[in-house]
């Protein structure tokens, strides 16, 4: 499986794309990488935007091996990552991302999510009064 990642950030940011390789014998290892990152974040550390991207991308995957529907993974992936779990900036990076998902029998499917860590006013505000 592929699974390619069109990263869009803020007007200033420049476009990138990232591609992830996911074979049945790399299991294990993708997944015990995703468990360090979910440690991290039970550490109250903050992620950075290629902990979060593993974290949808784990998700995604997760998510399709259940069958579920891609409407149902556009729905939770926003649920995944609150703005104080991630380092300054990585919301504003992650704006948009689009994942094309193929397949190796070559069938592939594309999941957008606008914003997948939510910024909201408040959390605005607050980071005004720290500075």
């Amino acid at each position: 499986m592929k699974i390619e990642v069109s990263i869009q950030g803020d007007p200033d940011i420049k476009p990138i794309a990232k591609i992830f390789y996911y074979e049945k014998s790399d299991e294990l290892i993708f997944f015990e990488s995703t468990q360090l990152t979910k440690n991290r974040l039970l550490n109250n550390m903050r992620l950075n935007i290629n902990e979060a991207l593993g974290l949808f991308v784990a998700h995604i995957i997760t998510s399709l091996n259940e069958h579920k529907t891609i409407k149902e993974i556009q729905k939770q992936i926003p649920k995944i990552l609150l703005p104080h779990q991630v380092m300054i900036g990585v919301p504003e990076g992650l704006r948009k991302l689009t994942f094309t998902i193929t397949t190796n029998s070559n069938n592939s499917e594309q999941i957008s999510i606008t914003t997948p860590i939510r910024i909201d006013q408040y959390f605005l505000d607050e980071q005004k009064q720290i500075a």
